[in-house]
């Protein structure tokens, strides 16, 4: 996995948007809808990650059922 830092310019004053910010923000939000992915309760990480296999299975057939 592939990470970069993206940190302030020290002549910016306001509030700018973050490059590339909209894809974290978005996979929080289809997190959380289903059932709170985000924030894994259960501690164990075979547990964790079935979950989110599920979750990406449902996820890819509801994109295949319903086409944008």
């Amino acid at each position: 996995m592939r990470h970069r830092v993206v940190e302030k310019l020290p002549d910016q004053k306001g509030f700018v948007v973050l490059e590339r910010r909209w894809v974290v923000e978005r996979t929080f939000g289809w997190l959380s809808h289903w059932g709170g992915l985000h924030r894994e309760r259960a501690g164990r990480l075979d547990v964790a990650t079935g979950r989110l296999a599920c979750v990406a299975s449902l996820m890819a057939a509801n994109a295949l059922n319903n086409p944008a």
